[in-house]
């Protein structure tokens, strides 16, 4: 109760005095500090002893360790302020926002008290940000991501049993994407396939473009987050893309809406073949987090690629940058399918500081497997486009980070 009414006092104040927020030399320095270290979209601000700071990281693979390494730098350089409220973004847009009493922090980085003590210490907040963007209205932004352009490498690859005479049929591709930010919550991306080995179709034996999508995404308020994408997606398709969600409890419920209009497209042998727009899929969606167990059960139903109208269900855990998870899927034409799905970090885990242009790999690869894969199996069938809203706050939910925090901080 006491932190929601500070929250509200610093919200008034803000709203009544805001020149109350301000740089000093010491917060010019900090922020300088911290944009040398590779952070981006970095602003510094004080309003007596309670320090302000943003930032965002592409920095490091996990957002647990860049938080940790985050603290790590910055906690020399707080002894003028009592209270320190850190902003993490992404695309430049607020996440979270985490409440560290200095002292506590001190203490933590003395080993006064352990990791365990310091995570139950810190107040981590999904929704109610206390102006968290008004906050650094008027002041500069250190180290920008705007206009940088990360060339990405990557594996993908597809298995599937076969017959008894080749009981498994794999292909393997080398798929490098450009990946640019244009301005606040836009992004672009160009990914490329590249065949190493195909026991699939002649079709993708050829080298050829595989996603090119423009997404815009944004937080329309405390709580709900919207994500538009318009260009050339997987399993062929090409079109419009909408897909809000909402976030409440923290952000451990969240409900969301996908909404997709496109048509077929197909880079084969040097030619592109299309057609129309003619295919509306509507899908929603809950996830319910478990903090405890780091368990996520989610509940899909709508109408897919395939004509189908069918629910799925699934099932995640999260093992720190691991997650492993299970998926059952039943369409009203009764037909069921499932499979598993695995998500494991790619190496390394900190890569070089973002600049105009850098080199680097993909931060996970991500595996799934279906029991049945005949077309006609092929219920809950859906393209990707490469931004989807619950996967931009990734690795950031409150209760996550928490748990997290507690193992990963050195």
């Amino acid at each position: 109760m006491k932190s929601k009414f500070k929250s509200i006092l610093l919200t008034s104040l803000f709203l009544i005095a805001s020149p109350v927020f301000s740089q000093n030399e010491n917060e010019v320095a900090l922020a300088e500090i911290i944009s040398g270290a590779g952070f981006e979209n970095v602003s510094v601000a004080g309003a007596g002893d309670h320090l302000f700071v943003a930032y965002e990281n592409r920095l490091f693979r996990f957002e647990v360790e860049a938080l940790s390494e985050f603290l790590i730098l910055i906690a020399p350089h707080i002894e003028n302020y009592r209270q320190i409220t850190i902003l993490i973004k992404n695309k430049n847009i607020p996440v979270v926002q985490i409440s560290i009493n200095k002292n506590d922090l001190i203490d933590w980085q003395k080993k006064v008290i352990n990791n365990a003590e310091f995570a139950e210490l810190i107040d981590i907040k999904f929704d109610d940000l206390v102006n968290s963007e008004n906050i650094f209205n008027g002041l500069e932004t250190y180290n920008s991501s705007d206009l940088k352009f990360d060339f990405v490498f990557k594996p993908t690859y597809k298995i599937q049993f076969g017959i008894f005479s080749n009981p498994l049929l794999y292909q393997l591709n080398l798929t490098p994407h450009i990946e640019f930010g244009l301005w606040k919550g836009m992004t672009g991306l160009y990914e490329l396939t590249i065949p190493l080995h195909n026991d699939f179709t002649p079709r993708e034996d050829s080298v050829r473009t595989s996603m090119i999508v423009v997404n815009q995404t944004l937080r329309l308020s405390e709580n709900y987050f919207l994500s538009g994408t318009v260009g050339y997606f997987t399993q062929n398709r090409y079109g419009l893309d909408l897909d809000t969600r909402g976030y409440f409890l923290n952000g451990d419920l969240s409900v969301g809406l996908n909404v997709g209009y496109t048509g077929y497209a197909s880079f084969s042998t040097k030619r592109f073949y299309y057609s129309d727009l003619y295919l509306w899929t509507v899908s929603a969606n809950i996830d319910y987090r478990i903090t405890e167990y780091d368990l996520t059960v989610g509940l899909t139903a709508g109408k897919f690629l395939m004509n189908d109208n069918t629910i799925r269900v699934d099932i995640n855990r999260e093992f720190g940058e691991i997650q492993v998870g299970f998926f059952a899927m039943r369409s009203t034409n009764g037909v069921s399918n499932g499979g598993i799905s695995v998500s494991i970090p790619f190496f390394p885990s900190k890569y070089w500081k973002p600049g105009l242009i850098r080199l680097r790999t993909a931060e996970n690869l991500r595996f799934t497997y279906k029991v049945k894969t005949d077309i006609d199996d092929l219920i809950g069938l859906q393209y990707e486009t490469g931004f989807r809203v619950n996967s931009f706050i990734e690795r950031l939910n409150p209760g996550f980070i928490k748990n997290y925090l507690s193992k990963r901080l050195n």
